[in-house]
């Protein structure tokens, strides 16, 4: 039983490199192209192969490796051949702790249709070649839409962007800081912008601490800079009634003044764009919603409110009903923990987008953007210092490329290693610090090399919170580059 074991494990342990996926996600979008742009779906292809669409999307988002067999069938659909390089062999336990580590499609609760754009969209997520070429920055914040660094999730992508087409949509994308939550949401609105959506981002990181504070003065803000971006008057002094109530005004504001003077705006003007736009949604993405986690009667408010007007978009006879146009998009930080006195279904309708850390195929890519030479035990081992943490594993091509430090001092975990990340260290210390009551557990976790029990509420704050893999019932720590610094500022603190 134990060689069959093993053997089954080797079986299932390949996965496509950044080559072979770039070959099949070409090959798909050849065959859209053919078909005027019809999407080529995950269903469609499970009907060719006669593979299940959850076995075809570990072979797209290469979550946890496949038979070679597997693959092949996937090459021979499209008149590929599957060559040596478009492949390669996890060991057992990385092929489980990758499996671990990322979201399965069924976490969504959502269909997976499609793992890459239509030709619609192809200038936001082409090769490098076709992109354009900017000398590299310090990598941090919203990756521009052409960037040759950014790493495509083309399953998650593909969710978003056909969430975004349904009316009443809601797509929350959720993870730690720096993991690529608001350049996803730019890619949602530039390919809603390319169907003729208008589009409208608002960060509530722009409402001073008054506002958030009273969910009247928040709601008009919010209004008034949803207005603002769609070119419409403020009329909000003169519409708001006291007597309704807040979020009675906001929703009629919306109803009767954001939503209904879109379409007039398209009737009134005389040239084919608008008239294209005349009946198409809006999408509004809220960025930074955990500033709200702050005062917890607001944002229960708020998220109720975002709610009711989705369900409103979803009611049927779109000819009369307004809301039918509305989409939304909201983006929160998760180690910015919701207070209990908030209900987490309020955040989970729709579909939810936790980011997964990148595989080792998407390291491989990067490493090919930032032109390092790279082996893939060295991959490997970078993954096992940085985790598939895209902030830090940007970073650490970059300071490659700098010449701030050569790849052995950084795997090696030095001095100079760690001052390079001293910022992003401080930061998640920070963080920690704001929960006296997770110090204790983390503390052992990082004392240990492997897996160690942990309480599940603490458990799973430490994992939101970017600091913790999770094993069932046991926990991990994240990455290597946090061990030195954590044992340092915890040994600091009494038992």
């Amino acid at each position: 039983m134990q060689l069959q074991s093993k053997n089954h494990l080797r079986r299932r342990g390949v996965t496509l490199t950044a080559q072979g996926i770039r070959k099949l996600t070409q090959a798909k979008a050849e065959v859209e192209i053919e078909q005027n742009f019809k999407r080529y779906t995950l269903k469609d292809f499970s009907e060719q192969t006669g593979l299940t669409p959850n076995t075809l999307s570990k072979v797209f988002s290469g979550s946890v490796g496949v038979d070679k067999r597997t693959l092949e069938c996937c090459f021979n659909t499209f008149n590929l051949t599957l060559l040596k390089e478009d492949y390669f062999y996890l060991e057992p336990h990385q092929d489980n702790l990758t499996e671990i580590d990322l979201m399965s499609p069924a976490q969504t609760g959502c269909s997976i249709e499609s793992c890459s754009n239509t030709g619609q969209t192809h200038n936001m997520d082409q090769p490098q070649d076709n992109r354009q070429s900017r000398p590299p920055t310090t990598p941090g914040g919203q990756m521009p839409l052409d960037s040759v660094f950014y790493i495509d999730r083309p399953i998650l992508k593909s969710l978003c962007y056909e969430a975004i087409e349904q009316p009443g949509a809601s797509i929350n994308i959720r993870a730690p800081k720096q993991m690529g939550k608001t350049s996803l949401m730019a890619r949602i609105l530039a390919y809603a912008e390319t169907i003729g959506y208008r589009t409208v981002s608002v960060s509530l990181q722009l409402a001073n601490n008054e506002i958030l504070q009273n969910l009247e003065s928040f709601l008009q803000w919010f209004c008034a800079r949803v207005s603002k971006q769609l070119d419409l008057p403020n009329t909000i002094a003169n519409f708001w009634d006291n007597s309704l109530g807040s979020k009675s005004n906001a929703t009629d504001y919306f109803q009767d003044v954001i939503l209904i003077n879109l379409v007039r705006g398209a009737r009134a003007a005389h040239n084919r764009e608008a008239s294209r736009r005349e009946n198409h949604p809006l999408v509004i993405a809220i960025d930074e919603l955990n500033q709200l986690f702050a005062y917890p009667n607001i944002a229960r408010e708020f998220f109720l409110l975002l709610r009711t007007w989705s369900e409103q978009a979803k009611e049927d006879d779109a000819d009369i009903n307004p809301w039918h146009k509305l989409r939304l998009v909201t983006v929160h930080s998760t180690e910015i923990l919701m207070p209990p006195s908030i209900n987490p279904s309020l955040l989970n309708t729709g579909l939810v987008i936790e980011l997964p850390e990148f595989t080792p195929a998407q390291v491989q890519e990067l490493a090919e953007r930032w032109k390092q030479e790279i082996t893939v035990p060295q991959i490997q081992h970078l993954i096992t210092l940085l985790g598939g943490h895209p902030y830090r594993l940007q970073l650490a091509f970059f300071s490659l490329k700098q010449q701030r430090i050569t790849l052995e001092e950084l795997l090696e975990n030095s001095a100079n290693t760690a001052a390079i990340y001293a910022e992003h260290l401080e930061q998640q210390w920070w963080n920690l610090q704001r929960y006296p009551n997770l110090l204790s557990s983390f503390k052992e976790i990082v004392r240990q090399s492997i897996p160690v029990d942990c309480e599940a509420v603490q458990a799973s704050r430490l994992h939101k919170m970017g600091l913790v893999h999770l094993h069932s019932t046991k926990a991990s720590l994240a990455c290597e580059l946090l061990r030195p610094f954590f044992c340092d500022r915890l040994g600091q603190i009494n038992s």
